[in-house]
Parts: C-alpha cells; sequence; structure tokens
C-alpha cells in the first residue's frame, strides 16, 4: 500500500512539474520543484563475493591408453567422443610377430617341462646326477617365467576400455607403426565423479581455498544449478591465458553430463570481506563497476560516484564512495539531478 500510494504521489508531483514547464518563463523562474523521495538504509557487512567465471565439464579419471608392445596398429575401433562400455574393445596392434614369439615360448615351456620330468626321473633312479636334475629345473622356471611375459605381451597387444566412459582423445591412425607405451587415446571415466576446469585471474585465486563451495550452470539443464566444491588450486600461471586453474569437483549430478560442456561457475569464499551493502533501486547510471546513487543533504539531492563489487538480486556490494553515507534515495532517484529539492516521503 505504501508502495502504491508513493507511485501515486511522484505521478502526482511530475505532472505538476509538467504543468509548470507550460508555463510563462517568468511565472516558471518564481517556481520551486519539489521530487518526492524516500531512502534506503546503508549497510555495513562481512560477506563473500562470488567469483564469477566459466569452464569445461571433465571425467574425474582421466586416463592414458597404450598398447604394452611396440608394433603396427590393424584396428581401431572407436574415434573421439565415442561412449564405450567396461571392456569394450578399441584398438589392436597386427599379431603376427607377437603371436610367434608367445608360441616360440610356449614351445619352449613344454620342451622344459617335459626335460625336468625326465631328469627327475633319471635322478630318482641314479641315473643323472643332481645337478643336471637342478639344471633342467632351472631351465624350466625361466622358459616358465618367459611364456608368462610373453602371453602378458599378447593380451596387452590389444587396449579394451578399463571402465564405462569416453574417448577424448585419438592420437594415432591405422597402419601407423607405434612404440611401446606410445600414447593412443585419453580416456574419462563416466562412473567417477565429474569436475570443471575453470581459469580465474590472479587477484581472485588468493580468495579461493580448497573446499569452498561452488555453483555450476550448464546451458543444457538452464533451470538446474549443480553444486560443487573446490578440489585442486593450480601452483602455476597458464602461460596462454594468463589465468590460474581451478578444479571444482561436482557433488552429485543426478543428470546425465557430457565431457566438454561449457560451465558457467560462481565460486563461493569462505573468506569474507567487510562491503557496503544498497539496495539496487538506489543505482541510477553506471559503466563498468562505476555507477551513482544520490543521498540527501538537508532537502537537496547529492549525487555520488561509487564503486561496485557485486550486483546481487536486490542488493549491491559497494567497496568505494560510501564511507560516511548512512542513506541512499531509492524510490524518485531516476528523476534527480545533482541539487535538485527534494522531499523525503517516510
Amino acid at each position: 500500500m505504501k508502495k502504491i500510494f508513493f507511485s501515486l504521489f511522484l505521478v502526482v508531483a511530475l505532472l505538476a512539474l509538467i504543468y509548470l514547464g507550460c508555463q510563462s518563463g517568468n511565472n516558471h523562474d518564481n517556481q520551486k520543484v519539489v521530487i518526492p523521495v524516500t531512502l534506503g538504509k546503508v549497510e555495513k557487512k562481512e560477506i563473500s563475493i562470488p567469483i564469477r567465471t566459466s569452464g569445461r565439464l571433465n571425467p574425474k579419471t582421466q586416463i592414458k591408453l597404450s598398447f604394452k608392445t611396440g608394433g603396427i596398429i590393424e584396428k581401431i575401433y572407436v574415434d573421439r567422443g565415442s561412449s564405450v562400455k567396461k571392456g569394450q574393445l578399441l584398438a589392436s596392434l597386427n599379431l603376427a610377430e607377437i603371436q610367434a614369439r608367445f608360441n616360440n615360448a610356449r614351445n619352449g615351456y613344454l620342451k622344459a617341462e617335459r626335460d625336468v620330468k625326465r631328469a627327475k626321473n633319471l635322478y630318482r633312479d641314479r641315473a643323472a646326477t643332481l645337478e643336471q636334475y637342478q639344471n633342467a629345473r632351472t631351465a624350466f622356471d625361466v622358459a616358465q617365467s618367459n611364456l608368462k611375459i610373453a602371453r602378458f605381451n599378447l593380451e596387452r597387444s590389444v587396449i579394451k576400455a578399463p571402465y564405462r566412459g569416453k574417448i577424448l582423445r585419438r592420437l594415432v591412425e591405422v597402419n601407423e607403426m607405434i612404440g611401446a607405451g606410445h600414447l593412443v587415446f585419453v580416456f574419462g571415466s563416466t562412473e567417477n565423479r565429474w569436475v570443471v576446469k575453470a581459469g580465474v585471474s590472479g587477484r581472485d585465486v588468493v580468495m579461493i581455498n580448497i573446499n569452498d563451495k561452488a555453483q555450476i550452470k550448464f546451458d543444457a539443464y538452464p533451470d538446474k544449478i549443480f553444486s560443487a566444491t573446490v578440489s585442486e588450486i593450480s601452483e602455476a600461471v597458464d602461460p596462454v591465458s594468463g589465468t590460474i586453474e581451478v578444479e571444482l569437483e561436482i557433488n552429485d549430478a543426478g543428470l546425465k553430463l557430457v565431457a566438454g560442456f561449457i560451465a558457467r561457475v560462481d565460486i563461493i569464499p569462505t573468506k569474507k570481506n567487510l562491503y557496503t551493502l544498497i539496495p539496487i533501486d538506489a543505482l541510477v547510471e553506471g559503466e563498468g563497476n562505476i555507477a551513482f546513487v544520490f543521498t540527501a543533504e538537508g532537502d537537496k539531492a547529492k549525487k555520488i560516484k561509487i564503486r561496485i563489487a557485486h550486483l546481487f538480486k536486490d542488493r549491491v556490494a559497494v567497496d568505494a564512495g560510501l564511507e560516511s553515507i548512512e542513506h541512499v534515495v531509492t524510490d524518485g532517484a531516476a528523476y534527480l539531478n545533482d541539487g535538485i529539492t527534494i522531499k523525503i516521503i517516510d
């Protein structure tokens, strides 16, 4: 009701101002223009200013996949962006040479197995010495180890998905000659948590600590706010972007997410600073982080330049310009000029 009354009062005052403007020059000079206004309280409070940035969604677990042995790539079954299941075949080498080595190791093992059995029987019948039996036993152990190595290399001549996830990068092509351990895929597991990696300025990073809370939004879910926690803070500046990378772990996604989503991030530091808070209705003009408000000095309006630290839904955090001010004009501020006569409405 108070708001409606003030609006009506302001309309009447403006109509009166228009009427006065239509009068003769002499009569106009003798009139006194009075603008009705209401005041809002200026508060001092310690608050956390959210740090706003953007980043990209990634799986928490990223694994570099490669072949245990070198060789020629025979088949690649997936490409970048492919979703895969645990145990799914991703790529394989030409197994001709590797299979031959395995066959040789298996034949050597079978021969050593026969030799050690024969030597054991001869030693038991005193037809062979203990040293001969021990030599046969050693040869068997060596052949057994060689077979295990050959089998392991054969099994690792293919790449399988270690978990359910997504292929983030593919770095080779079919028929390429590749060395042992050379990177083939970058794999991201979607069985674990998701993280957003975002860049912040040096000025902002000093405000952030591990376990600080954050809110994240994706274009795919415009009405959903995902809660997150700061899990890692880089110790170095990215030489390309000039920012410091901060990793934010999403606490409970609950919805389908895809690697590469662009995220809008608000990090809420636990560290608080003292700011001046005013109603957002008090702002009359501004550019960037510089704006203007009016205060009352007696029955006159005074224009004040301020520096904005952050805009909230209904309030403005100010870090300079209102050091000795207790009230600012809210309703009616848009109609004021510096020095104009005002009437304060309770």
